[in-house]
């Protein structure tokens, strides 16, 4: 480039040269470094006209005679057009690869814009969604898939979970549709087809439903029978009445199992959202430990409630179950939820927290408001569990230790149906144990759900 600067300079040079000779000839040497300049212009709109149409051919045609000035940067345009040529290629390649991959899934892939238009489409997006890329380019995606849930998860913005929805051109296949932001711009949406799952766990949940209602008329029986056996305990040798005690007490546990099932059932395939009222929260929970009372007079239940947000100053009301009455309590805070599964709900922590806390042991009921939400905490010190443990405790028929477990009477489903009807009002559980140092079970209410 430095020595194309300084060509230049030298045709500079040699035409104000001539350009001098020839105005000392004419007597003039303005009038002929004038001549010369225009000379030069001349030749250099000569040569800019030249390069002008050779890049209005799209600089793909022979470089055109030109002095070394315009041929060095035309030469230097030409380099650099192979070059973009070339990744343009690599680029393409690469785009038609993972087109061509789309393309050869069974599943959908739709790509749309910032505004929610309709960018690209693989095949199956028209099987799976009615989607033809060839028909339906630019248009918006809502437009076709028109599903309120649909529309409400690409508003929210928040993919982290899949959403499950039926397919708006064959409403027996269910869809599971997860999309991801890429660019900044655009919005890549996946869609498979779960029908199969959908359809066993259709089965399963069928089944489950179908036993524990089955079970429940024999268990009865059963149940009856022996309470008339063991009612005569003084007619029976103390080897027969152990067995005895021991047929009624599994017979009542498989009984409890068998509720909890159909709980679990029922959570399952019930729409959510059903029967919601507004449920003071301070009447609930002194219910609940008004029964613990006759189950277990010997331990210790608090409940704490903080009328006001985290970080000011508030009052609280506390209650025991030894205590003679409970208290009357004005609180206005209240949950909109089903009654029946919030019940179910605290009462399973409240049942947890006495089963495995020590004869003297304590146990607190803390709502406070914070800044995600409302929280209640069932805060026990009894033994504790290991932190392995806690990310599957909320799975059905986990058991972190089965002679524990056995010796208490849980069926292992509890905290299950805790995670579900959480679940069903939008909130979260939250668990934090150590071994010989208690647990916490908080259960964390989304702000709108909960009124002060």
């Amino acid at each position: 480039m430095r020595s194309l600067f300084q060509s230049t300079l030298l045709q500079l040079a040699l035409f104000a040269g001539v350009g001098l000779v020839v105005g000392y000839e004419l007597s003039s040497i303005w009038a002929g470094l004038a001549l010369a300049a225009v000379i030069y212009i001349a030749i250099m709109l000569l040569n800019f006209r030249r390069v002008s149409d050779w890049l209005l051919l799209g600089a793909r045609v022979e470089i055109p005679v030109a002095n070394t000035f315009w041929t060095t940067i035309m030469d230097q345009i030409s380099r650099i057009i192979r070059k973009l040529e070339v990744e343009n290629s690599a680029l393409k390649a690469d785009v038609d690869f993972f087109k061509d991959s789309f393309e050869a899934l069974d599943s959908a892939v739709v790509v749309i814009d910032e505004r929610g238009e309709i960018d690209w489409a693989n095949v199956a997006a028209q099987a799976l969604l009615g989607v033809a890329i060839a028909r339906d380019k630019g248009e918006l995606l809502v437009n076709l898939i028109r599903a309120p849930e649909f529309i409400s998860y690409l508003d929210s913005g928040d993919f982290s979970k899949p959403l499950k929805l039926h397919s708006p051109v064959d409403p027996k296949l269910s869809l599971e549709i997860q999309a991801t932001p890429f660019r900044h711009e655009y919005v890549l949406i996946f869609v498979r087809d779960v029908s199969d799952l959908a359809h066993l766990e259709s089965i399963r949940q069928d089944f489950i439903a179908n036993v524990s209602h089955e079970l429940r008329t024999p268990l009865t029986v059963i149940t009856g029978y022996l309470d008339i056996i063991k009612g005569r305990d003084e007619q029976m040798p103390p080897a027969m009445l152990r067995v005895v005690d021991q047929m009624l007490e599994q017979s009542q546990r498989m009984d409890s199992m068998v509720n909890d099932l159909i709980w679990l059932s029922r959570l399952e395939t019930l729409p959510e959202g059903q029967k919601t009222e507004l449920i003071p929260l301070a009447g609930l929970i002194f219910g609940l430990i008004e029964e613990v009372r006759v189950s277990a007079p010997e331990k210790v239940v608090s409940f704490k409630l903080d009328q006001v947000a985290e970080g000011s100053s508030s009052d609280s009301v506390a209650t025991s179950n030894k205590d003679l009455a409970v208290p009357a309590v004005e609180s206005s805070v209240a949950i909109r939820g089903n009654y029946d599964e919030l019940r179910a709900a605290f009462s399973n922590l409240l049942q947890n927290a006495i089963k495995y806390t020590a004869v003297d042991g304590c146990i607190e009921i803390i709502g406070a408001w914070q800044w995600d939400g409302f929280r209640l905490k069932f805060k026990d010190n009894g033994i504790g569990i290991d932190p392995v443990h806690l990310p599957r405790l909320t799975e059905r028929f986990y058991r972190v230790d089965d002679s524990r477990t056995s010796s208490t009477g849980g069926t292992g489903l509890g905290l299950a149906i805790v995670k579900h009807v959480l679940i069903r009002h939008q909130a979260e559980l939250h668990v934090s144990s150590r071994e010989g140092h208690g647990s916490s079970f908080t259960c964390v209410f989304p702000a709108h759900l909960v009124t002060k």
